[in-house]
């Protein structure tokens, strides 16, 4: 049986340090939230159109965590090189099953959003054209710089586990948010801009068959496609709630100054926080580092009360943040109320799910970050939209 510093031998900061260090990245969703209030106006042109802002956001972040988790594992273990010239088949597959797996979120969130806001069926090709290159644009930047940054974490001797998803899921939430607003900009106000939304759907659509057909000889393909349908497609479906919750209070946004603006940090940075929790259960289950048995992953107080005291800084900060443009000691309070309600449970679903999806043979990275961070996001939204109509 491995010790914890078996498991990181190359381990040279505390996990305190580094993960109060990477959730500073985290912060950086405030510029997603900036830039969403900014154009608030698009968001709401069609009752669809909020209703899909947090979906995506989950979803992207979902695809983001496998991408993540399978990196700081393989990386570990020796599955990945750390290195884009001359990587492993592995790491090739498992990225071009994240585009198939874009395709399938895109055309469950259509549908969703048809059905959620009543929008007329005429305007379903749109709405599926809209959503494939929203996951398009994202991809086409997340994927590389999650790599990267893995690559580089591990090169340096820091701990993929506590450095990778909160730097790569903050970028994510980041251009995620910029994609949104770009697509629905040019289907909206700009001549010519359906005619191209759809030009980027089709190429998208064929550039996926064409990694996939390069890739249909590799058993990790089609073992991570097998494995995350599942957990990406109940992922879906989980964060219509939170769209729902948006869509139910999209005529009070306006009225709630700041809250907009730090609502992709907070769900943002919960999402990281248990995401590195989850991750590094399975990357110490894989090790042998700690027994598959739930008592034995909870008994990590010493990570957890470490990650709990890092993102008490971070929630203090965006609470503190929307008190100022609001000048309402609320929005401090939906901060902090929020995250010590939701923390304790989804650390818990966390530790579960990676036991559970180990002892069936499946592998807990397919399934840890993308359940966790979805119900982090879900819980965290409907919370948030609660408080709003009580306040």
């Amino acid at each position: 049986m491995m010790n914890s510093e078996e498991v990181k031998p190359n381990r040279q900061h505390s996990f305190f340090v580094q993960s109060t260090f990477a959730l500073g990245f985290s912060a950086g969703r405030l510029i997603a939230g900036g830039l969403l209030e900014h154009y608030l106006g698009v968001a709401l042109f069609k009752s669809w159109a909020i209703a899909i802002y947090p979906v995506v956001l989950t979803t992207r972040g979902a695809l983001n965590g496998i991408l993540a988790a399978r990196l700081s594992t393989g990386l570990n273990i020796g599955l990945i090189k750390p290195s884009f010239r001359g990587n492993t088949g592995c790491y090739h597959a498992i990225v071009s099953s994240l585009m198939a797996l874009s395709m399938i979120v895109s055309l469950i969130l259509s549908v969703i959003a048809l059905l959620l806001t009543g929008t007329p069926i005429s305007e379903f090709p749109l709405i599926l054209a809209i959503c494939i290159s929203i996951q398009a644009l994202t991809l086409l930047l997340t994927e590389p710089l999650t790599s990267a940054a893995g690559f580089l974490a591990f090169k340096k001797g820091l701990d993929p586990d506590a450095m990778l998803y909160p730097i790569s899921s903050t970028i994510a939430d980041i251009w995620a948010t910029s994609s949104y607003i770009i697509v629905l900009s040019l289907v909206f106000f700009f001549p010519g801009g359906v005619l191209l939304t759809y030009i980027i759907a089709i190429a998208t659509i064929i550039v996926t068959v064409i990694f996939a057909f390069i890739s249909r000889r590799e058993a990790e393909y089609w073992r991570t496609l097998e494995e995350s349908s599942l957990t990406i497609i109940l992922v879906t479906f989980i964060s219509t709630l939170s769209g729902y919750a948006l869509f139910g209070i999209r005529s009070k946004i306006g009225e709630f100054p700041g809250v907009l603006l730090v609502y992709p940090a907070l769900i943002g940075t919960l999402g990281d926080i248990v995401a590195i929790f989850g991750s590094l259960s399975t990357t110490r289950i894989f090790l042998g580092a700690v027994e598959r048995k739930l008592s034995r992953v909870l008994a990590q107080v010493r990570d957890i009360i470490q990650l709990w005291l890092s993102a008490m800084i971070y929630f203090t900060m965006y609470g503190l943040i929307a008190y100022f443009f609001s000048r309402e000691i609320s929005r401090l309070l939906i901060s902090l109320i929020s995250f010590n309600m939701v923390f304790p449970v989804v650390i818990t679903l966390a530790s579960i799910v990676a036991i559970l999806t180990f002892k069936r043979g499946w592998n807990p990275d397919n399934f840890v970050i993308p359940i966790e961070t979805t119900l982090t996001d879900v819980i965290m939204t409907v919370s948030i939209a609660l408080l709003i109509t009580i306040l």
